[in-house]
């Protein structure tokens, strides 16, 4: 009853409760959550996990402790006592306190005589009340301690990490779920046109947007250990592959949060313009790639396999769906999916699955959509009714989204590159936005102050409290926005700075009223 549990903890911003998609080409729900405990519009949210199995879970349908029972203060001492036996690690008196319901249950006498035998931090009736008020009986919230071996050939303490998955419950969703809903692409990465130095960088490198394998590492190791663990990758992303290839060797994680890979299957015309050879063709060379991919990343499957629109294969859609059956078969992936397919396109592989292979599906389709670029929003919606996943790329359409290109600010706090110099949009398209920029501001600053006062209001009596970002941003708005609308977003990660942006999105959300005033927004300003 008093076993150690552990919980996730979740800053949510939503005030209603989670409903089930509909089948039909209609806006999917904002919110699929389903809570233990909800408070207000911005609650914190607990979720239990990894409960221990034992003989006292067994009855857990059966009558609480009964009032005044001597019997009952027993069975908690001897359980406490049962646990101590088995010697789980870092077991402290505190975590054997009841809970909040089997105090609500017990006199004052009852809960004085547990004091007294269990040996508990507590010394009156008035501490326990005290704590009872203060929500100390919250189950605790447990990390991973991680370490590391110093010079000394001894382990030296390092970052601790707490691996959040804050949308563990949510309906909509297919049997591919993504650790709070939200990825990073490796786009950038061993790419020298887009920043990309292979050696070490300068100061002044680094104020022009440069990095190398050292940044990528650290980015890569901050956003796998809390909570962002799937990673879009492509045999088309210069050396992406190799480089993640040798993280995953380097950086251990906890066997249940390893990462998501999801690799792709670029275009074959384009492959073969570059390589001057003729196109790949047919089931086996999709069926090649995936395995070639898994080769580079140094893993035996990969999570998801990509294939990209090749506008015309030849084979056909039919060669194209046996070899993604192939790779599923072969285990080079578990899952399969597209990337920029038609509506038209989607749902004719989906028929030629069913027909070839009940068992599995497309679990997936990537494509652009952001606030300030809407016109994939009916694919979001085609995608739900076809039980897909969407997969949202290029999110802050190019640094548009972020809201830091405005009319007064055109070239975004940035040096002007030369006289004249206007930044990297046209004063026509920042005019038409300024309305949409100027809501997602307001937005960005009341949800930062209800995610203040809240954490502000809940103290969890020396637990550790997960970090939640409450100085939110008009970009991480624009982020949330694109979930909001069903969407699972993947966001470019180059350096250390980028991954905090990333975690700065979990564990709130944005609400209802929220959404409404962006869609209205957009609708003014022509998006």
């Amino acid at each position: 009853m008093f076993s150690a549990t552990t919980v996730i903890a979740v800053l949510s911003i939503t005030p209603s409760p989670p409903t089930a998609f509909a089948l039909a080409l209609v806006r999917p729900p904002l919110h699929q959550r389903q809570n233990v405990f909800s408070y207000s519009s911005t609650a914190l949210r607990l979720t239990p996990m990894d409960r221990p199995k034992d003989d006292s879970d067994s009855n857990a349908d059966s009558p609480r402790i009964r009032r005044d029972s001597d019997e009952s203060i027993d069975s908690l001492i001897g359980k406490r006592a049962a646990l101590k036996k088995k010697a789980v690690a870092n077991i402290k008196p505190d975590d054997m306190k009841p809970s909040r319901r089997e105090l609500q249950d017990l006199s004052e006498e009852s809960i004085q005589k547990f004091i007294e035998e269990s040996g508990t931090s507590w010394s009156s009736v008035d501490d326990v009340k005290k704590w009872f008020e203060t929500d100390g009986a919250m189950p605790e919230l447990k990390t991973k301690r991680r370490t590391a071996e110093g010079e000394d050939g001894k382990e030296k303490k390092s970052a601790d990490y707490l691996f959040m998955d804050y949308d563990a419950n949510y309906e909509d969703e297919n049997e591919l779920h993504i650790p709070n809903r939200i990825g990073f692409s490796t786009c950038d990465w061993g790419d020298s046109s887009k920043g990309f130095v292979s050696g070490k960088l300068k100061k002044s490198d680094r104020k022009d947007g440069k990095f190398n394998k050292s940044d990528l590492k650290k980015a890569y190791e901050k956003l796998v250990n809390n909570g962002i663990n799937f990673i879009e990758t492509s045999e088309s992303y210069s050396f992406a592959e190799q480089i993640l290839n040798t993280f995953i060797d380097e950086i251990t994680c906890d066997d249940d949060y390893k990462p998501m890979i999801a690799s792709t299957f670029s275009n074959p015309w384009k492959l073969a313009w570059k390589s001057k050879s003729l196109p790949r063709r047919g089931a086996k060379a999709i069926v090649n790639a995936a395995e070639e991919s898994a080769k580079r990343l140094g893993v035996d499957s990969m999570t998801l396999y990509q294939v990209q629109n090749p506008k015309l294969y030849i084979g056909g859609t039919k060669a194209i769906a046996n070899g993604m059956l192939d790779i599923i078969g072969d285990d080079h992936s578990r899952y399969v999916g597209c990337k920029d397919w038609s509506i038209e396109k989607l749902a004719k592989l989906v028929y030629l699955f069913k027909e070839i292979d009940g068992g599995e599906f497309v679990a997936t389709n990537q494509f652009e959509f952001s606030i300030t670029n809407r016109k994939n929003l009916k694919m979001i919606e085609a995608c739900k009714k076809l039980g897909i996943t969407p997969i949202c790329r290029n999110v802050l359409d190019g640094g548009l989204a972020t809201g830091k290109y405005t009319t007064v600010n055109p070239t975004g706090d940035k040096a002007p590159q030369k006289e004249g110099d206007m930044g990297p949009f046209k004063m026509k398209k920042l005019e038409s936005l300024d309305v949409l920029f100027k809501v997602m501001d307001k937005i960005a600053e009341d949800a930062g102050k209800r995610v203040g006062g809240k954490l502000k209001t809940l103290t969890l009596a020396g637990k550790r409290v997960p970090k939640i970002n409450k100085d939110i941003t008009a970009a991480q708005v624009a982020i949330k926005y694109v979930q909001a609308e069903g969407g699972v977003p993947i966001i470019p990660v180059n350096n250390l700075q980028d991954a905090n942006n990333i975690l700065g999105v979990i564990g709130w959300d944005l609400d209802e009223k929220d959404v409404e005033k962006l869609d209205k927004a957009c609708e003014q300003c022509g998006v």
